[in-house]
This record gives structure tokens, C-alpha cells and sequence, in this order.
């Protein structure tokens, strides 16, 4: 059976063909069910990220209300990710030219697991170790930043109980304090000493860089976990490629960047419109929700650049990061004797609503 909606799509075992068919028949259109508009043609979706009164937060709450009174809606706040004001314009260009500067040193990897819910763990904590490695931060403080993200993470559901806001407060006052100590220790003349300095000059706070800092440690987290999972979804339908990918790490590399064309790890995005706006012959209203389903552009036109990663001001700056970082997570677990065919039995999704994270241990 298809999907429902493009919700229901991100956890279903095979939503592309639904998703081909929303995009040739349903480029835009308002979902009753969902209460929102719905973006899934090409044009369509490049339309509503360009357009400047498609914001990424609501304007009555750039923070969840439920974090607002903490450390973890301060945190969530100072992200540029998260933000659509010139506090955003004046930082991505900055992160964005630190990330390439920064050297890709040899991975440090969480210990190989030896179950499928320490696999599960891994897929998540992984590439908050790889973003760490890159930032330049000591292995064995590697734990606990992938716990911190972790406990944040699980405090911005609109489920999460009092203890896991308690406990998100917590781990954002650490992210951001261990960032500013890690950003005050930077030797003169390293890429985020240059960041620190090239900031100072354009008037924003040391506390504004850490903050995003650490919220590279939690972007990588979910989209990571899904990069590096569905590609041990596709070698474990294709026993032959993991045999040669087993023996050739490239392979694995390969394989990370078929799968985030083809099983891409972030299905969809959501902008919010401040003004009214008209496209594709509709109306759509001041306030109004749009869904940009980008893996339904990645089925209908496949290109060079992976939809998953976005497009626009707010496209994802680290994308040749993640697949390389997927691709050697990848070949760690091949290494230690992961069988990908094995995973396949029972193969389920986390329910979340935007991210396609495999999850190898519940039937």
C-alpha cells in the first residue's frame, strides 16, 4: 500500500513511488488531514525556500514553547539553522567557510557494536563523534558530547516529559559551555580561532559562535544516523557490493552517496509564511505551513546535489561532510564484521516526521 501523506511516507518501507506520483500529480497543494500546504514538484519546493517570507520557524515561536524558559531554548535560539534574521545572514557565511577549512582528521569511532540496539545507538552517536573529531575536540570528551546532543534532542519533542526537558537544560548548558572553552583554547591562526577572530570583527558574541558549534554536534545527530543507516539498508539488498565494499573502504564512500540520492535520510522540511503569498496559482495565506517534501523532488528530478541537504539560504553546509563521515561509519562497522544482510529481518523507522533513521532492533 502507498503512504497516506507525506508524513507517513518518511517511515514507510518503500514511499518513492508514492512520492513520484505526488510530485507529477500534486505539486502543490493544501492537505486538510495535516492542516498545511504541501510542496513536492522541483519548482515548487525551490519556489518556497527562496521566497523571503518563507521562514523556518513560526513568528509567535522561534523557540518550542516548551523549551523557551531554559538553557535549551537559548541554545536552540542562537542557531543559525534557526533563525531567518540578519543574526543568520551574518553567520552562515562564517560557519559555512570554517567547515571547509577544517581537516578531516581520522575518524574516532564509538566502540564497534556488538547488538542491534547498540547499533541503534551507534547510528545516532556516530556522526556527533565525527562532527567532534572535525571541530577538533579530544577523543575521550567524544561520549559526552553524543550523550548531551542526545539528551537535547530527546528535550525538543512535543512529547518530552518534565525529565527530559530537565535533562535537555542540562546538556545544553554544557554543549555551550564546552564549546566557549574549546573556541578560548584555539591556537592562533586554526580555522576556528579565524572563526572566533572574523566574528569579533562583524560584532558577534563568542557565546553566538559556541552556541553553533554545538549545534553542528546536533544537526549531524539524526540526518548522520539516517545517512549511515539506509546506506546499510542498500549494501544489505546488495550482498555482492557489501562483500566488495568489506574489501574496499572507496565502495563504502560510493555507496553513502547512491543512498543519499535514492533512500535520502531527510524527507522533508517545513517553512512558515509571515506575508500571504501566490504561487503556483494558489493563495497561500499570512501564518500558513508549507511542507517541502524533498525527498519527492529527489525521486521526480535526480540530480547531482542530494534534495536532502536543502537548497537556498538554508541549505546544509556540511553535506560533502556527512557523506564522508557516512561512508567511513560505514566501512567501521564492515570492518568489524557487520553482516548488512542480517539487518534486514523486522526493519523498521523512528517515527519522526522529517527523518528516515533506520532502527535494526525492534520488530
Amino acid at each position: 500500500m502507498h503512504p497516506t501523506d507525506p508524513i507517513q511516507a518518511t517511515t514507510h518501507p518503500d514511499p518513492y513511488p508514492y512520492y513520484r506520483k505526488l510530485a507529477r500529480e500534486r505539486p502543490l497543494y493544501y492537505d486538510d488531514e495535516l492542516k498545511l500546504w504541501v510542496a513536492s514538484a522541483p519548482a515548487s519546493i525551490h519556489a518556497v525556500l527562496g521566497h523571503p517570507a518563507a521562514r523556518v520557524r513560526p513568528a509567535a515561536q522561534l523557540v518550542p514553547p516548551a523549551l523557551r524558559d531554559g538553557p535549551a531554548g537559548l541554545l536552540f535560539g542562537r542557531f543559525a539553522r534557526m533563525r531567518d534574521d540578519a543574526g543568520h545572514a551574518n553567520l552562515k557565511p562564517l560557519l559555512a567557510d570554517c567547515l571547509r577549512a577544517l581537516a578531516a582528521p581520522p575518524p574516532c569511532w564509538p566502540a564497534p557494536p556488538r547488538t542491534l540496539p547498540a547499533l541503534d545507538d551507534f547510528l545516532l552517536d556516530a556522526p556527533v563523534y565525527a562532527m567532534a573529531g572535525r571541530l577538533g575536540l579530544a577523543p575521550h570528551a567524544m561520549p559526552a558530547c553524543a550523550h548531551d546532543v542526545r539528551q537535547f534532542r530527546a528535550a525538543l519533542g512535543p512529547a518530552a516529559s518534565a525529565g527530559q526537558l530537565a535533562a535537555g537544560h542540562a546538556a545544553a548548558t554544557r554543549l555551550q559551555s564546552g564549546m566557549i572553552a574549546h573556541l578560548d583554547a584555539q591556537a592562533d591562526g586554526t580555522p576556528l580561532a579565524q572563526l572566533r577572530d572574523r566574528a569579533a570583527r562583524a560584532g558577534i558574541a563568542p557565546a553566538e559562535i559556541a552556541a553553533n558549534l554545538a549545534g553542528l554536534l546536533f544537526q549531524s545527530c539524526e540526518a548522520g544516523a539516517g545517512l549511515i543507516g539506509n546506506t546499510l539498508v542498500a549494501l544489505g539488498r546488495a550482498p555482492g557490493l557489501a562483500a566488495a565494499a568489506r574489501r574496499d573502504a572507496a565502495l563504502c564512500q560510493c555507496a553513502a552517496a547512491r543512498t543519499a540520492q535514492q533512500d535520502p535520510p531527510v524527507h522533508n522540511t517545513r517553512r512558515y509564511l509571515d506575508v500571504p503569498i501566490l504561487l503556483d496559482g494558489h493563495s497561500l495565506p499570512a501564518g500558513a505551513t508549507v511542507l517541502l517534501v524533498l525527498a519527492a523532488a529527489g525521486a521526480a528530478e535526480p540530480g547531482d546535489a542530494p534534495w536532502t541537504f536543502g537548497a537556498g539560504r538554508h541549505a546544509c553546509p556540511g553535506g560533502s561532510t556527512a557523506l564522508q563521515s557516512a561512508g567511513q561509519a560505514v566501512a567501521h562497522l564492515l570492518g568489524g564484521g557487520l553482516a548488512p544482510a542480517t539487518l534486514l529481518h523486522g526493519l523498521n523507522y523512528l517515527p519522526l516526521p522529517n527523518a528516515r533513521v533506520p532502527r535494526f532492533s525492534v520488530a
